[in-house]
């Protein structure tokens, strides 16, 4: 399970250093007061997804030991590639999530980003959660 959720959060933090420079070198996504400074942006959006995959890992390795518990399945293992791409996965959905509703309204943007940070690794560790049954079914 540590292995899972350790390929879960290298996914995440991956995927934001891909999609952070195109925020902020490409796209010009940063606030007002960084305008210029995109390198010192870059660090910021940086050290914010380091803590938010952080959480996010946290979140994942907790659902995924409370189902495995919970619904006395088989050791979670096997399922490397699928945690490294569920942790991809969640921060590519992320960001387009985030910038739409930053878009449409600015004052839950926030409010979204937080309840997409809880339910993410929740939904990541019910597909594991279900993979790692059918195989423990199939054996």
């Amino acid at each position: 399970m540590w292995r899972l959720t350790w390929r879960f959060y290298v996914g995440t933090l991956v995927a934001a250093l891909f999609t952070n420079a195109v925020a902020v070198y490409l796209l010009h996504d940063v606030d007002a007061d960084r305008i210029g400074q995109w390198n010192l942006a870059y660090r910021e959006l940086a050290e914010e997804f380091l803590l938010f995959a952080f959480v996010v890992a946290a979140l994942f390795l907790l659902s995924t030991w409370l189902g495995k518990t919970l619904l006395r399945l088989p050791p979670v293992s096997g399922n490397s590639r699928l945690a490294l791409s569920l942790g991809i996965a969640v921060i590519l959905i992320q960001y387009p999530v985030e910038l739409t509703v930053r878009l449409m309204t600015r004052h839950s943007a926030d409010m979204v980003l937080t309840i997409y940070m809880l339910l993410s690794p929740l939904c990541c560790a019910a597909i594991v959660l279900v993979r790692s049954q059918r195989q423990g079914a199939v054996s």
